[in-house]
């Protein structure tokens, strides 16, 4: 028997303004993703927005710009700076005068500060408000890992933010070096949990025109940077010869003078103490020290002087030399 065969209609796929598309007749229950184990969802995502057509594309976007605007009104009203975001002073101390006296956070000029920075209570803030929950995938690995003895050097974090479907609709990544906490794991983990949180609502709201990231980890190492180039540039001064005629070396030889000291007796403990034969060649750290001792060798000269002349024949006359010779003498050269 001959059948006849039916005639298959052309499928039409339309898009709704989600940019999604579905077969004729499907329902907005059947367009729902399907929880597991259930059959799958007849939508299909379109290729790219740019295939939509104008009409919904534009509504789209339209709705978007200005969902946008509204929670950008919100944040700006919302937020408190130094509480959910900050900035750091970002001038040298030889184009800010503040910043060279040391107190940069007086500075009022806006071109010496950076662009705000989101810190961890105001991403928590956005999230809570647009009912978006963290979550940490790879965390439960560095667990594991702590717990079987495994060194870890570096954390990595990721960060995912899921709606209230549980889809996840942003992601950030967050990293740290344990050497930066001084191989703390716990401290590690949360300093790169906190930057992962940040990165991914940043991405999630388009929010990097806004504020920036990190800059409060930013700062700390700035500021860690700057100490130790101030030490290392006071490390290189005090182990630099204050050379001759120099103030210092001016100084040091009034205040002998002034004291009355014997310049030559002087050089030698400074050979003895030092190896250094003249004072020019002193040291800053040196010069200041030898400064401090110098009244102390006068007393000592002085009680020297007068032991000569109260018994100036006797064999066993008392020499108090501060530079060679007594107990006292080995105090004071330390």
């Amino acid at each position: 028997m001959a059948h006849t065969a039916k005639k298959q209609q052309p499928i039409v796929i339309t898009a709704n303004d989600m940019g999604e598309v579905q077969q004729p007749g499907a329902s907005v229950e059947q367009t729902k993703p399907q929880p597991v184990g259930r059959s799958k969802s007849i939508t299909a995502p379109v290729a790219s927005p740019l295939d939509l057509p104008t009409t919904v594309f534009q509504t789209a976007l339209e709705r978007r710009k200005t969902n946008r605007a509204t929670l950008l009104d919100w944040i700006r009203a919302a937020l408190v700076e130094g509480v959910d975001y900050g900035r750091i002073h970002s001038m040298g101390k030889s184009k800010c005068q503040l910043a060279a006296q040391g107190m940069a956070d007086q500075c009022t000029d806006p071109k010496h500060w950076s662009k705000p920075s989101l810190w961890k209570p105001g991403a928590e803030k956005i999230c809570g408000m647009l009912g978006i929950t963290v979550h940490y995938p790879t965390l439960p690995d560095y667990e594991q890992s702590a717990l079987q003895g495994v060194e870890i050097k570096t954390v990595i974090i990721r960060c995912e933010l899921h709606d209230a479907t549980g889809r996840a609709i942003a992601d950030g990544v967050g990293a740290r070096s344990l050497a930066q906490d001084y191989g703390d794991l716990n401290k590690a983990l949360k300093m790169a949990e906190k930057s992962a949180h940040i990165d991914a609502t940043l991405r999630m709201a388009g929010l990097s025109e806004v504020f920036t990231q990190d800059l409060e980890d930013q700062k700390n190492q700035q500021q860690q940077g700057q100490g130790g180039k101030e030490r290392n540039d006071r490390a290189e001064v005090e182990a630099k010869p204050i050379g001759k005629q120099s103030r210092e070396h001016l100084d040091l030889e009034d205040r002998i003078k002034e004291l009355k000291l014997d310049q030559e007796r002087i050089k030698k403990w400074c050979q003895r103490k030092w190896k250094v034969e003249h004072f020019l060649d002193l040291t800053a750290a040196q010069y200041r020290e030898l400064l401090t001792r110098l009244p102390g060798f006068a007393e000592l000269m002085a009680a020297e002087a007068s032991a000569k002349r109260e018994a100036p024949q006797a064999e066993d006359a008392v020499v108090i030399d501060p530079y060679f010779a007594g107990d006292v003498a080995e105090q004071l050269a330390g």
